[in-house]
């Protein structure tokens, strides 16, 4: 199994560093004793501490109550413009009803101005 150089937490008593197997180290205890190079373990991926751990999951909620914030945006966006949608389709409806009603209209008052000249060419 390999091993690496720690920082001692006695070096009074164990020396400059320690030798530990590379599978116990912990960022948030141990300390590499130099980079890890003359370990031969070239350069060293560590594995992020909890405090990174933490203020990246504080990052990740907040940004988690954003995207919730801007989905209601966009909801009540969608809402809003499926009212408005509804209300010109409505309008369109209307218009258009008026516009049969007032050719209809025309219609009937052509044929009775129609009717009313030919009752008047008649007498």
């Amino acid at each position: 199994m390999p091993t690496i150089k720690v920082k001692s937490t006695h070096p009074a008593t164990q020396g400059a560093f320690v030798v530990i197997d590379q599978a116990d180290f912990n960022p948030d205890v141990h300390e590499l004793y130099d980079d890890g190079t003359d370990q031969g373990m070239g350069v060293i991926e560590r594995a992020p501490t909890v405090a990174e751990l933490q203020a990246a999951h504080e990052r990740l909620l907040a940004r988690e109550r954003e995207m919730d914030a801007e989905r209601d945006r966009l909801d009540n966006q969608a809402r809003a413009n499926e009212a408005e949608a509804q209300r010109l389709a409505d309008e369109r409806a209307a218009a258009e009803k008026a516009a049969a009603d007032k050719a209809a209209a025309d219609k009937a008052a052509a044929k009775a101005a129609e009717k009313a000249a030919a009752d008047t060419a008649k007498k």
